[in-house]
Protein backbone atom coordinates (compact mmCIF):
# COMPACT_ATOMS: atom_id res chain seq x y z
CA UNK A 1 0.00 0.00 0.00
CA UNK A 2 2.79 2.34 0.86
CA UNK A 3 4.55 1.60 -2.40
CA UNK A 4 1.46 1.96 -4.57
CA UNK A 5 0.52 5.31 -3.03
CA UNK A 6 4.02 6.76 -3.38
CA UNK A 7 3.60 7.96 -7.01
CA UNK A 8 0.34 9.62 -6.06
CA UNK A 9 1.97 11.49 -3.19
CA UNK A 10 4.80 12.57 -5.46
CA UNK A 11 2.35 13.84 -8.07
CA UNK A 12 0.40 15.78 -5.44
CA UNK A 13 3.62 17.22 -4.04
CA UNK A 14 4.76 18.25 -7.54
CA UNK A 15 1.40 19.89 -8.34
CA UNK A 16 1.53 21.73 -5.02
CA UNK A 17 5.01 23.01 -5.81
CA UNK A 18 3.87 24.17 -9.26
CA UNK A 19 0.92 26.00 -7.72
CA UNK A 20 3.21 27.69 -5.22
CA UNK A 21 5.66 28.73 -7.95
CA UNK A 22 2.87 30.20 -10.07
CA UNK A 23 1.49 32.01 -7.04
CA UNK A 24 4.91 33.46 -6.24
CA UNK A 25 5.40 34.45 -9.89
CA UNK A 26 2.03 36.22 -9.85
CA UNK A 27 2.99 38.18 -6.74
CA UNK A 28 6.39 39.04 -8.22
CA UNK A 29 4.79 40.20 -11.46
CA UNK A 30 2.49 42.53 -9.57
CA UNK A 31 5.38 43.81 -7.46
CA UNK A 32 7.46 44.41 -10.59
CA UNK A 33 4.64 46.41 -12.15
CA UNK A 34 4.37 48.54 -9.02
CA UNK A 35 8.16 48.99 -8.88
CA UNK A 36 8.36 50.10 -12.50
CA UNK A 37 10.47 47.12 -13.61
CA UNK A 38 8.13 46.45 -16.55
CA UNK A 39 8.67 49.31 -18.95
CA UNK A 40 7.90 50.18 -22.53
CA UNK A 41 10.64 50.26 -25.14
CA UNK A 42 9.93 52.36 -28.20
CA UNK A 43 10.42 51.35 -31.85
CA UNK A 44 10.04 54.07 -34.51
CA UNK A 45 7.82 54.16 -37.56
CA UNK A 46 9.26 56.10 -40.47
CA UNK A 47 7.20 57.67 -43.25
CA UNK A 48 8.59 56.75 -46.67
CA UNK A 49 7.42 59.97 -48.33
CA UNK A 50 8.42 62.61 -45.79
CA UNK A 51 11.37 60.72 -44.27
CA UNK A 52 9.97 61.62 -40.85
CA UNK A 53 9.59 59.61 -37.68
CA UNK A 54 5.81 59.73 -37.34
CA UNK A 55 5.19 57.33 -34.46
CA UNK A 56 6.68 54.93 -31.97
CA UNK A 57 5.32 51.55 -31.00
CA UNK A 58 5.63 50.78 -27.31
CA UNK A 59 6.64 47.19 -26.57
CA UNK A 60 6.83 45.78 -23.04
CA UNK A 61 10.14 44.79 -21.46
CA UNK A 62 10.60 43.27 -17.98
CA UNK A 63 13.96 44.23 -16.51
CA UNK A 64 14.09 41.77 -13.62
CA UNK A 65 16.67 42.74 -10.95
CA UNK A 66 17.95 39.14 -10.66
CA UNK A 67 16.95 37.38 -13.88
CA UNK A 68 17.75 40.26 -16.23
CA UNK A 69 15.58 40.62 -19.32
CA UNK A 70 12.50 38.38 -19.09
CA UNK A 71 10.93 37.35 -22.39
CA UNK A 72 7.58 39.09 -23.03
CA UNK A 73 6.17 35.73 -24.08
CA UNK A 74 6.81 34.37 -20.60
CA UNK A 75 5.31 37.13 -18.52
CA UNK A 76 2.43 37.83 -20.89
CA UNK A 77 1.47 34.15 -20.76
CA UNK A 78 1.59 34.28 -16.97
CA UNK A 79 -0.40 37.51 -16.91
CA UNK A 80 -3.06 36.07 -19.22
CA UNK A 81 -3.35 32.91 -17.14
CA UNK A 82 -3.61 34.84 -13.87
CA UNK A 83 -6.03 37.45 -15.19
CA UNK A 84 -3.51 40.28 -14.99
CA UNK A 85 -3.56 41.48 -18.60
CA UNK A 86 -5.91 44.31 -17.74
CA UNK A 87 -3.54 45.56 -15.03
CA UNK A 88 -0.57 45.40 -17.39
CA UNK A 89 -2.44 47.09 -20.24
CA UNK A 90 -3.53 49.99 -18.07
CA UNK A 91 -0.04 50.39 -16.58
CA UNK A 92 1.67 50.36 -19.98
CA UNK A 93 -1.03 52.64 -21.39
CA UNK A 94 -0.15 55.22 -18.74
CA UNK A 95 3.55 54.89 -19.63
CA UNK A 96 2.77 55.39 -23.32
CA UNK A 97 0.67 58.46 -22.54
CA UNK A 98 3.46 59.90 -20.40
CA UNK A 99 5.99 59.43 -23.19
CA UNK A 100 3.87 60.88 -25.99
CA UNK A 101 2.86 63.84 -23.81
CA UNK A 102 6.54 64.62 -23.22
CA UNK A 103 7.38 64.44 -26.94
CA UNK A 104 4.34 66.48 -27.95
CA UNK A 105 5.13 69.02 -25.26
CA UNK A 106 8.56 69.50 -26.87
CA UNK A 107 7.11 70.13 -30.31
CA UNK A 108 7.29 66.67 -31.89
CA UNK A 109 4.10 65.63 -33.67
CA UNK A 110 4.50 62.00 -32.66
CA UNK A 111 1.91 59.30 -32.04
CA UNK A 112 2.36 56.27 -29.79
CA UNK A 113 1.02 52.79 -30.54
CA UNK A 114 0.47 50.01 -28.03
CA UNK A 115 -0.87 46.50 -28.43
CA UNK A 116 -4.15 45.60 -26.77
CA UNK A 117 -5.58 42.12 -26.42
CA UNK A 118 -9.13 41.15 -27.21
CA UNK A 119 -9.77 40.50 -23.50
CA UNK A 120 -9.11 44.19 -22.85
CA UNK A 121 -11.14 45.28 -25.86
CA UNK A 122 -14.27 43.46 -24.70
CA UNK A 123 -13.82 44.57 -21.07
CA UNK A 124 -16.60 47.16 -20.55
CA UNK A 125 -14.43 49.16 -18.11
CA UNK A 126 -11.27 49.26 -20.23
CA UNK A 127 -12.09 52.28 -22.38
CA UNK A 128 -13.06 54.46 -19.43
CA UNK A 129 -10.04 53.34 -17.40
CA UNK A 130 -7.58 53.86 -20.24
CA UNK A 131 -9.05 57.28 -20.98
CA UNK A 132 -8.54 58.22 -17.32
CA UNK A 133 -4.93 56.93 -17.41
CA UNK A 134 -4.17 58.98 -20.51
CA UNK A 135 -5.80 62.12 -19.13
CA UNK A 136 -3.92 61.79 -15.84
CA UNK A 137 -0.63 61.96 -17.76
CA UNK A 138 -1.71 65.11 -19.63
CA UNK A 139 -2.02 63.29 -22.97
CA UNK A 140 -4.91 63.09 -25.41
CA UNK A 141 -6.49 59.83 -26.62
CA UNK A 142 -6.08 60.76 -30.28
CA UNK A 143 -2.31 60.59 -29.80
CA UNK A 144 -2.70 56.92 -28.92
CA UNK A 145 -3.04 54.10 -31.45
CA UNK A 146 -4.42 50.83 -30.13
CA UNK A 147 -3.21 47.87 -32.17
CA UNK A 148 -5.42 44.79 -32.27
CA UNK A 149 -4.34 41.43 -33.65
CA UNK A 150 -6.43 40.46 -36.65
CA UNK A 151 -6.83 36.81 -35.69
CA UNK A 152 -8.02 37.70 -32.18
CA UNK A 153 -10.50 40.16 -33.64
CA UNK A 154 -11.85 37.63 -36.13
CA UNK A 155 -12.42 35.15 -33.29
CA UNK A 156 -14.40 37.81 -31.40
CA UNK A 157 -16.61 38.49 -34.41
CA UNK A 158 -18.86 41.52 -34.68
CA UNK A 159 -18.81 41.99 -30.90
CA UNK A 160 -15.08 42.71 -31.14
CA UNK A 161 -15.64 45.37 -33.79
CA UNK A 162 -18.40 46.93 -31.70
CA UNK A 163 -16.12 47.13 -28.66
CA UNK A 164 -13.35 48.71 -30.76
CA UNK A 165 -15.85 51.29 -31.96
CA UNK A 166 -16.57 52.12 -28.32
CA UNK A 167 -12.84 52.69 -27.75
CA UNK A 168 -12.76 54.88 -30.86
CA UNK A 169 -15.64 56.83 -29.33
CA UNK A 170 -13.34 57.79 -26.45
CA UNK A 171 -11.02 59.32 -29.05
CA UNK A 172 -8.49 56.50 -29.38
CA UNK A 173 -7.38 55.47 -32.84
CA UNK A 174 -7.31 51.82 -33.80
CA UNK A 175 -4.86 49.93 -36.04
CA UNK A 176 -5.30 46.47 -37.50
CA UNK A 177 -2.24 44.29 -36.91
CA UNK A 178 -2.22 41.62 -39.62
CA UNK A 179 0.47 39.01 -39.11
CA UNK A 180 -0.82 36.44 -41.56
CA UNK A 181 -3.00 36.08 -44.66
CA UNK A 182 -5.99 38.45 -44.71
CA UNK A 183 -9.01 37.15 -42.83
CA UNK A 184 -10.93 40.38 -42.20
CA UNK A 185 -12.38 42.37 -45.07
CA UNK A 186 -11.62 46.08 -45.20
CA UNK A 187 -15.27 46.91 -45.78
CA UNK A 188 -16.93 50.25 -45.13
CA UNK A 189 -17.22 49.59 -41.40
CA UNK A 190 -13.59 48.53 -41.07
CA UNK A 191 -12.31 51.47 -43.10
CA UNK A 192 -14.24 53.84 -40.84
CA UNK A 193 -12.75 52.22 -37.74
CA UNK A 194 -9.10 51.57 -38.54
CA UNK A 195 -6.62 54.39 -38.93
CA UNK A 196 -3.73 52.18 -39.99
CA UNK A 197 -2.96 48.76 -41.42
CA UNK A 198 0.15 46.97 -40.13
CA UNK A 199 1.37 43.88 -41.90
CA UNK A 200 4.57 42.22 -42.79
CA UNK A 201 7.08 39.74 -41.63
CA UNK A 202 10.01 38.99 -43.92
CA UNK A 203 8.37 35.94 -45.49
CA UNK A 204 5.08 37.70 -46.19
CA UNK A 205 6.88 40.65 -47.77
CA UNK A 206 8.83 38.32 -50.04
CA UNK A 207 5.67 36.50 -51.12
CA UNK A 208 3.86 39.78 -51.75
CA UNK A 209 6.77 40.98 -53.85
CA UNK A 210 6.55 37.92 -56.10
CA UNK A 211 2.81 38.35 -56.52
CA UNK A 212 2.97 42.09 -57.07
CA UNK A 213 3.46 41.78 -60.82
CA UNK A 214 0.06 40.16 -61.30
CA UNK A 215 -1.61 42.04 -58.43
CA UNK A 216 -3.92 39.08 -57.86
CA UNK A 217 -3.16 38.15 -54.27
CA UNK A 218 -5.44 38.89 -51.33
CA UNK A 219 -2.43 40.56 -49.74
CA UNK A 220 -2.16 43.04 -52.59
CA UNK A 221 -5.89 43.66 -52.72
CA UNK A 222 -5.86 44.52 -49.05
CA UNK A 223 -3.02 47.02 -49.48
CA UNK A 224 -4.81 48.58 -52.44
CA UNK A 225 -8.02 48.86 -50.39
CA UNK A 226 -6.11 50.58 -47.58
CA UNK A 227 -4.50 52.95 -50.08
CA UNK A 228 -7.89 53.81 -51.55
CA UNK A 229 -9.17 54.64 -48.07
CA UNK A 230 -6.16 56.89 -47.41
CA UNK A 231 -5.00 54.55 -44.66
CA UNK A 232 -1.24 54.36 -43.88
CA UNK A 233 0.13 50.88 -44.53
CA UNK A 234 3.03 49.93 -42.26
CA UNK A 235 5.58 47.30 -43.25
CA UNK A 236 6.83 45.50 -40.17
CA UNK A 237 9.90 43.34 -40.56
CA UNK A 238 11.60 45.01 -43.51
CA UNK A 239 15.12 44.16 -42.41
CA UNK A 240 17.23 44.87 -45.51
CA UNK A 241 17.63 47.41 -48.24
CA UNK A 242 16.11 44.97 -50.71
CA UNK A 243 13.05 44.43 -48.51
CA UNK A 244 12.55 48.18 -48.14
CA UNK A 245 12.68 48.67 -51.89
CA UNK A 246 10.07 45.94 -52.19
CA UNK A 247 7.90 47.68 -49.62
CA UNK A 248 8.00 50.92 -51.55
CA UNK A 249 7.05 49.30 -54.85
CA UNK A 250 4.33 47.16 -53.27
CA UNK A 251 2.66 50.25 -51.81
CA UNK A 252 3.65 50.44 -48.16
CA UNK A 253 3.83 54.00 -46.86
CA UNK A 254 5.62 53.46 -43.54
CA UNK A 255 8.41 51.26 -42.22
CA UNK A 256 9.11 49.67 -38.87
CA UNK A 257 11.83 47.19 -38.03
CA UNK A 258 15.30 46.58 -36.65
CA UNK A 259 16.85 47.78 -39.91
CA UNK A 260 15.49 51.23 -39.00
CA UNK A 261 16.03 50.89 -35.25
CA UNK A 262 15.38 48.28 -32.54
CA UNK A 263 13.06 49.04 -29.63
CA UNK A 264 14.78 51.74 -27.57
CA UNK A 265 14.60 53.15 -24.09
CA UNK A 266 12.68 56.38 -23.62
CA UNK A 267 15.95 58.29 -23.40
CA UNK A 268 17.33 56.75 -26.58
CA UNK A 269 14.07 57.33 -28.48
CA UNK A 270 14.12 60.96 -27.37
CA UNK A 271 17.74 61.30 -28.50
CA UNK A 272 16.68 59.85 -31.84
CA UNK A 273 14.20 62.69 -32.28
CA UNK A 274 16.84 65.25 -31.31
CA UNK A 275 19.35 63.71 -33.74
CA UNK A 276 17.05 63.81 -36.76
CA UNK A 277 18.53 65.76 -39.66
CA UNK A 278 16.70 68.97 -40.43
CA UNK A 279 15.17 67.36 -43.51
CA UNK A 280 13.19 65.05 -41.27
CA UNK A 281 11.62 67.89 -39.34
CA UNK A 282 10.65 70.23 -42.17
CA UNK A 283 7.44 70.03 -44.16
CA UNK A 284 8.98 69.31 -47.56
CA UNK A 285 8.12 65.97 -49.03
CA UNK A 286 10.32 63.83 -51.23
CA UNK A 287 9.48 60.97 -53.52
CA UNK A 288 10.72 57.44 -53.38
CA UNK A 289 12.31 55.29 -50.71
CA UNK A 290 15.66 57.10 -50.69
CA UNK A 291 15.82 57.65 -46.94
CA UNK A 292 18.99 59.30 -45.76
CA UNK A 293 20.42 59.87 -42.33
CA UNK A 294 23.85 60.72 -41.12
CA UNK A 295 25.71 57.55 -40.16
CA UNK A 296 28.07 58.95 -37.60
CA UNK A 297 26.39 57.36 -34.57
CA UNK A 298 27.23 60.34 -32.38
CA UNK A 299 25.29 60.86 -29.16
CA UNK A 300 24.15 64.22 -27.86
CA UNK A 301 23.06 65.37 -24.45
CA UNK A 302 19.38 64.78 -23.99
CA UNK A 303 17.39 67.81 -22.96
CA UNK A 304 16.90 67.56 -19.19
CA UNK A 305 13.19 68.30 -19.60
CA UNK A 306 12.75 65.22 -21.80
CA UNK A 307 14.34 62.76 -19.39
CA UNK A 308 11.73 60.88 -17.39
CA UNK A 309 13.32 59.76 -14.15
CA UNK A 310 10.68 57.08 -13.74
CA UNK A 311 11.91 55.15 -16.77
CA UNK A 312 14.44 52.41 -16.27
CA UNK A 313 18.02 53.14 -17.27
CA UNK A 314 19.13 50.79 -20.03
CA UNK A 315 21.96 50.79 -22.51
CA UNK A 316 21.39 53.49 -25.10
CA UNK A 317 21.49 52.52 -28.76
CA UNK A 318 22.76 54.81 -31.47
CA UNK A 319 20.19 57.33 -32.72
CA UNK A 320 18.08 56.43 -35.72
CA UNK A 321 20.12 56.23 -38.86
CA UNK A 322 18.17 56.44 -42.07
CA UNK A 323 19.96 55.39 -45.20
CA UNK A 324 20.29 55.74 -48.94
CA UNK A 325 19.02 52.61 -50.62
CA UNK A 326 21.56 53.11 -53.37
CA UNK A 327 24.31 52.58 -50.79
CA UNK A 328 22.82 49.44 -49.27
CA UNK A 329 24.73 46.35 -50.25
CA UNK A 330 23.11 42.96 -50.03
CA UNK A 331 25.06 39.91 -48.80
CA UNK A 332 26.00 37.38 -51.43
CA UNK A 333 23.44 34.54 -51.46
CA UNK A 334 24.60 31.18 -50.25
CA UNK A 335 24.61 28.22 -52.61
CA UNK A 336 21.47 26.82 -50.94
CA UNK A 337 19.66 30.16 -51.28
CA UNK A 338 20.74 30.49 -54.89
CA UNK A 339 19.40 27.04 -55.58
Amino acid sequence: MEVSSSPTRKRIKFETMVTQVVSLARVELLQSLAAGEIQLAFQPQVDLATKAIVAFEGVARWHHPKLGQVSPGLFFSLAAKEGLMGVISRTLGAQAARAVHTWRNHGYKIDIAINVGITDVVDPTFGKDLYACVASEGARPEWMILEIDEEELVCAGTDGLACLEILAGYGFRVALDAKGPPSLALDKRARALFCQLKCGGTTMLAVASRLHSVGASAFMRRIQAAQAAGMPVVAVGAESGKAIRQCYHIGFTRLQGHFIAPPLSFQAASEMLLEQPASLNDSEESCGPDLELESEGKSVDLCPEIVDTRTLEVTLHHPLQLFSLEDVTEPEPSKSEAA
